[in-house]
């Protein structure tokens, strides 16, 4: 049976990679966690210093508001500070996807990546996740097209670095490595 095919595994919203944080409320307190990526129906969060008990969380979490790279020259992208980007801070409720029913407490320490689907978002919390998704996997697009017209010039080859750099990737890494992981993440995007 070819499980590419199955519509309960197709995902509904494109995703993207968002490295942030964000904040929680259990109780009477404030805990922080990881972002790993987010679409207009759910967010991935690790590192979590505690597993709520409630079903429903509120949360805050901060988007970067990423510029379209294919309009910046090569001296603007060269100090492009994802850092020093501007940001919107959005607010909402979410639910765990992943339950804990059975485990101790002592096996909820253990768990690195809790996913959770949002909970009747408002209309400004999804339009700016879908506008943050949206420029993230155009930029993305753009990225694997500065591979493909790849020349042996080194204005080339500095371009596609500063556009790698800027979305989160190693300038370092060799480009087969960075070109394979560049589209390992693009497929992911809207793949299980």
């Amino acid at each position: 049976m070819n499980n590419k095919n199955d519509p309960r595994l197709q995902r509904k919203f494109l995703r993207a990679p968002l490295k942030s944080t964000c904040l929680y409320v259990d109780g009477e307190y404030v805990f922080k966690a990881r972002v790993l990526n987010i679409s207009e129906g759910g967010i991935l969060l690790s590192d979590l210093p505690h597993i709520p008990e409630i079903n429903s969380l509120p949360l805050a979490l901060q988007l970067p508001l990423f510029p379209r790279l294919q309009n910046l020259s090569l001296e603007e992208l060269k100090v492009l500070n994802i850092d020093e980007l501007p940001r919107t801070i959005l607010k909402t409720k979410a639910r765990m996807v992943r339950t804990f029913e059975g485990q101790s407490n002592v096996d909820k320490v253990f768990v690195n990546f809790i996913g959770c689907l949002f909970v009747n978002p408002s209309d400004e919390f999804k339009s700016g996740v879908s506008k943050y998704v949206e420029t993230f996997s155009k930029n993305t697009v753009f990225l694997l097209s500065l591979f493909e017209s790849l020349g042996n010039r080194a204005d080339q080859l500095e371009h596609l670095r500063s556009v790698a750099h800027s979305l989160g990737y190693d300038r370092r890494m060799k480009i087969p490595l960075l070109r394979s992981k560049v589209l390992h993440d693009y497929q992911s995007l809207e793949s299980l």
